[in-house]
């Protein structure tokens, strides 16, 4: 590979050839004249030191006059090409860089400057095209949030306009003495208490996911027992498990395994993968919870034997308002449970992943805590 050579260089040696240049070209121009006035019976060497003598005073005058003029001239023609080589090695490549940043100005982020200079230049044609590719990336990102965004502004107005519409209307029926009997009196009642709470856990998984996304946003990190955290969490939902007469297995270790983590946030990252697992099975299904210790990470695995999530939805599962299910909008679930749990884990340097499980089981999401220094970390 061509090593690059740096400006400082270039001007200097430019420097040097066009000063021998100029003194080759005098010595040639000397030469000439010297063997004018040799055939003139004169040392044009001499002509300078040599006193004006009257035969020989008027060819002396006009030849040193000539002599003068002709260094003159060709220092002129020696330093305007050298100024006019040096302002091309800057002049070419500021041009190329101001084009690109019009271009950049215009909107256009897939521009690149691509020309052979010298190093300093090269390394600014470097720097252009990486602020380029950094803007590129984050006009992407930009956009992409944005159509998130929007997404989910649908998503909400979605899953806030059926309950809404139900309350509505059972509201509008009770208030206008449409319901009679005190028995579908309670059904309407029981109806709008249940759509309402249905509208307010989607509100707080929202405030929930917003604060979690907020730059500013700081946990409460305090050393925790891990294993009893688990033992809290499945033993609050064991009412709900039991109903569905599930099978609760708890592959729990004996000792305490200590980690500084957001106990709250902790327990609702846990507490929205068993939900789901409760909510998206059918009865008497196989539920696993255990945690584990390996290579320095703490894994936390939830499994149960319900069907496979589907293919098309398994890399977006993760994301705001995407479920498990074929629709949402036969789904009991607010699709920010698992988009909740994911933001949890990144807050604690972690992350979640859904893998295949060993049988009887069929899936597992794992929570996996990384790797920390002591000062984080507790052996029980």
């Amino acid at each position: 590979m061509k090593k690059k050579r740096s400006f400082k260089k270039v001007i200097m040696r430019s420097f040097i050839g066009y000063t021998i240049g100029i003194a080759l070209t005098l010595l040639v121009l000397e030469f000439l004249l010297s063997l004018f006035t040799f055939n003139n019976g004169l040392d044009f060497s001499e002509l300078a030191s040599s006193p004006l003598a009257e035969g020989t005073k008027k060819l002396q005058i006009t030849l040193s006059v000539i002599w003068n003029l002709i260094t003159i001239i060709v220092y002129f023609i020696g330093i305007v090409l050298f100024g006019r080589k040096i302002s091309r090695k800057i002049m070419e490549p500021v041009q190329k860089m101001q084009e690109g940043f019009n271009a950049v100005m215009a909107g256009h982020l897939d521009t690149t400057l691509d020309f052979e200079t010298e190093k300093e230049f090269e390394e600014m044609r470097d720097a252009f095209n990486y602020m380029v590719r950094k803007l590129k990336d984050s006009e992407v990102t930009r956009l992409t949030m944005e159509n998130e965004r929007m997404q989910m502004f649908s998503h909400i107005a979605h899953d806030l306009k059926t309950p809404i519409t139900t309350i509505s209307g059972y509201a509008g029926a009770l208030a206008n003495d449409m319901v009679e009997t005190p028995d579908k009196q309670r059904e309407y009642h029981l109806a709008i208490k249940a759509k309402s709470a249905q509208m307010n856990q989607l509100i707080d998984q929202l405030l929930s996911y917003s604060k979690l996304g907020m730059p500013q946003y700081q946990m409460n990190l305090a050393i925790v027992d891990l294993v009893e955290l688990l033992r809290v969490s499945c033993a609050t939902l064991f009412g709900e498990i039991e109903s569905k007469q599930m099978k609760l297995e708890l592959r729990l270790p004996d000792k305490p395994m200590f980690y500084m983590v957001d106990s709250l946030e902790t327990s609702r990252a846990i507490g929205n993968l068993l939900t789901n697992a409760i909510h998206h099975n059918p009865v008497s299904s196989l539920l696993s919870v255990g945690i584990t210790e390996e290579l320095g990470r703490i894994k936390i695995q939830i499994a149960d034997n319900g069907a496979a999530i589907p293919e098309a939805i398994n890399g977006k599962l993760f994301e705001p308002f995407v479920s498990g299910s074929d629709s949402r909008s036969t789904s009991s679930g607010t699709g920010l449970g698992l988009a909740i749990v994911k933001k949890v884990m990144e807050q604690h340097s972690g992350e979640v992943e859904l893998i295949d499980a060993p049988s009887p089981y069929t899936k597992m999401f794992v929570l996996s805590f990384p790797k920390v220094s002591g000062s984080k970390k507790m052996e029980g």
